[in-house]
């Protein structure tokens, strides 16, 4: 089985809690209104395109990168071809805050796979050279790959693991090199903004238009038979769900992973009861959403919120981008 190494971080503390936290993968700014905020005008230009023909290119030099660093270290790799990236066309994926999506996709948790697909079967091109290789051998050219396996602290509830590229072997090196390297987020200045950018964020929910409309979407819910304090506490409610599914199919012997022939998918008859709950949660979202006005508050909120942070922040940013290569 394929270990697939960690997604480079993207601006991930503002791209991922401003812009699509907040706006849910929408650019529209307000219920009534197309406008984008600054912010999310931003991070689009700066950002890099995720057409299949960059996606594919990208792969083929994360890929090749590889292989010269695994050469280094005393290994053949072959480099694998892409694979495709979905099932349906992001053209015809409606919009992410939308009835037509919580209809057909939940929160697009078990409903991933329909979404993006599981993308052209992959195989293997080192599987015969793995193959060949001694049970010390095969541990040595997977940690010269993905890096040593983190030492996480297990008796230690709140321990996580905080992902570095450094340590991630030739795989963490060459997705560092492609996605971050030479871009706004390798910017000590930038990662230094965007946790300011995160704390004020996490203080959006005291809007007091936001904070009204919550309330009322909390008691709507409860009346549909939901016990959430807020649509983010009802949209992550299933992704723990899957994860725990995910965990419970996980092999107790680490080691099992590396059989390329062992698959730990969770059980299907589970997943399709999670896919039950879930659409039936996201449904109930959005209609309670939309009857409390919270959509409507929250995009207002997420715009006016991006204006502020880029009276503050625009000129630094700005003049971060202004200094980094062009992205790949």
């Amino acid at each position: 089985m394929r270990r697939s190494p960690a997604l480079p971080a993207l601006a991930a503390t503002v791209v991922a809690l401003v812009l699509a936290g907040c706006t849910g993968g929408s650019s529209s700014a307000s219920a009534d209104s197309d406008e984008t905020g600054p912010l999310s005008a931003f991070f689009e230009k700066v950002g890099g395109s995720y057409e299949d023909e960059d996606y594919e290119r990208q792969q083929r030099e994360i890929e090749e990168i590889i292989a010269a660093c695994m050469a280094e270290q005393g290994f053949e790799y072959t480099p694998a071809e892409p694979t495709g990236r979905g099932a349906v066309s992001s053209d015809d994926i409606p919009e992410w805050d939308s009835k037509e999506y919580a209809e057909q996709y939940g929160y697009g948790a078990t409903t991933s796979e329909e979404l993006y697909g599981s993308g052209d079967e992959w195989v293997d091109p080192n599987a015969d050279y793995i193959a060949s290789m001694s049970e010390s051998e095969v541990a040595a050219f997977y940690e010269a790959l993905y890096g040593a396996e983190p030492e996480i602290d297990e008796t230690d509830p709140d321990a996580e693991y905080e992902y570095n590229w450094e340590e991630g072997g030739c795989s963490g090196k060459a997705t560092h090199e492609v996605y971050e390297q030479g871009q706004i987020w390798d910017d000590p200045a930038f990662a230094e903004m965007s946790e300011e950018m995160g704390r004020e964020y996490d203080n959006l929910a005291d809007e007091p238009a936001l904070r009204e409309s919550s309330t009322k979407w909390t008691a709507c819910m409860a009346d549909a038979g939901y016990d959430f304090a807020s649509p983010d506490e009802a949209q992550q409610s299933i992704y723990d769900e899957l994860n725990a599914l995910y965990e419970a199919a996980a092999p107790a012997d680490p080691e099992a992973e590396m059989d390329p022939d062992a698959s730990f998918e969770p059980d299907p008859a589970a997943m399709a009861e999670l896919k039950t709950k879930e659409l039936a949660v996201a449904n109930a979202d959005f209609a309670c959403k939309e009857s409390s006005g919270y959509l409507k508050a929250q995009k207002t909120a997420v715009l006016a919120l991006e204006k502020r942070l880029w009276d503050k922040y625009g000129e630094q940013l700005e003049a971060i981008a202004a200094k980094q290569t062009p992205a790949k």
